[in-house]
């Protein structure tokens, strides 16, 4: 029997970007953007490689909704849910390119207002209730949205 070695330059796991994007909501200015790594939650990476094997119950592995929560607590890899969720909707935009999926949410005026900490995206048979689905990626923010803001949260899932 022949010994494979695997170099971990070969090991292929998903990685995560965010910008998260606030604006004026009369002018369009932008007032302040961010972008922040992010953490692929041991949930998601499940999800994901039962997709990849041909799973299709729940709707394995496919991301729906960005969700937006209040809680300061440190995202981690065991995470199934945000420490307090706030608000969810569904994905605006979705695209990828090469080894790269783009997930792209606005929140208008009258959502999601106050002191954000955290973002999520979900899926597996996630709906617009709270709590529900899968968890695949989880990330601190520190942005206070108001009524008079707009939000935009660019997510990038990186394959590599």
């Amino acid at each position: 029997m022949n010994d494979v070695v695997i170099r971990h330059s070969e090991i292929v796991a998903p990685v995560g970007a965010v910008a998260i994007i606030l604006a004026d909501a009369i002018t369009g200015r932008i007032k302040d953007v961010n972008y922040v790594k992010n953490l692929i939650t041991t949930a998601g990476k499940t999800s994901m490689a039962a997709a990849l094997q041909g799973a299709t119950t729940n709707n394995q592995g496919i991301i729906t909704y960005c969700a937006v929560g209040t809680d300061g607590t440190a995202p981690a890899a065991g995470n199934t849910d945000l420490g307090t969720e706030l608000y969810r909707k569904l994905i605006s935009v979705r695209s990828n390119t090469a080894n790269a999926a783009l997930f792209q949410t606005y929140f208008t005026t009258g959502e999601a207002n106050g002191l954000l900490l955290e973002a999520g995206l979900f899926g597996d048979d996630a709906t617009s209730t709270l709590g529900s689905g899968t968890l695949f990626a989880h990330v601190a923010i520190s942005r206070t949205k108001t009524s008079n803001d707009t939000l935009t949260i660019n997510w990038t899932v990186t394959i590599g």
